[in-house]
């Protein structure tokens, strides 16, 4: 499975003013041509996963509305199952798969009623991520991810070597903050011979923003 995790990041790393606060701050910088980069590029992947913060604090729609490409699939991951009544996702009829775990599977019970959403089990207590994917693969023909995730998301899929590339839309504002979310938070390594390694693909400047794309090593 290829998984690209993209992300609009401050100068310095940011991608939210804070922890709970709605990243659509930073869509506000981005021009028209920028956005529609950025839905070229979920028009052409098969399933588009976000983390519960984005649902709770964002409610996207998660469409490829600026590009003429399909809508992907919907992929939430959810320990807790608390996906709150309104979200977008529960209300339109985009297809739409919660990961969860086996625990929670009488909790889906309440989601019946929502014909556009599928459940993939995956861990007891916490989500097998590895399982989870296999059965995307296996079971929806779901091989290309696009990951919009928070810090936390994208260190787990990152430090299980799951990130397949990482595409940066860099734009030109310093965030600052050691509480505030950076691209990449969770425990973090304490040696470089412990990093993730990445190779440099291609830089592009595209208006006042730049585009830097890396390929994992």
């Amino acid at each position: 499975m290829k998984i690209s995790l993209v992300s609009e990041v401050s100068i310095d790393g940011k991608i939210t003013f804070g922890e709970g606060k709605s990243s659509k701050d930073l869509f506000s910088l981005l021009s028209t041509e920028d956005m529609e980069y950025i839905h070229e590029i979920r028009g052409k992947v098969d399933g588009i996963l976000v983390g519960m913060n984005t649902i709770r604090y964002d409610n996207p729609s998660l469409t490829c509305r600026y590009g003429k490409g399909k809508n992907p699939i919907r992929i939430i991951p959810t320990s807790k199952l608390e996906i709150p009544k309104d979200a977008v996702i529960l209300n339109d009829n985009i297809p739409t798969i919660i990961i969860t775990t086996e625990i929670n599977r009488e909790k889906t019970k309440i989601y019946q009623m929502h014909d556009n959403v599928k459940f993939v089990f995956a861990g007891q207590n916490k989500i097998d991520f590895v399982n989870a994917f296999s059965q995307l693969e296996s079971q929806y023909e779901i091989h290309t991810i696009m990951l919009e995730g928070g810090g936390t998301l994208n260190w787990t899929l990152i430090d299980k070597n799951m990130v397949s590339e990482i595409i940066i839309i860099r734009l030109p504002i310093i965030i600052g903050g050691k509480d505030n979310v950076s691209l990449v938070d969770g425990e973090g390594y304490t040696e470089c011979k412990f990093a993730k390694k990445f190779t440099l693909k291609r830089v592009e400047l595209r208006g006042n923003v730049t585009i830097d794309n890396y390929v994992k090593v």
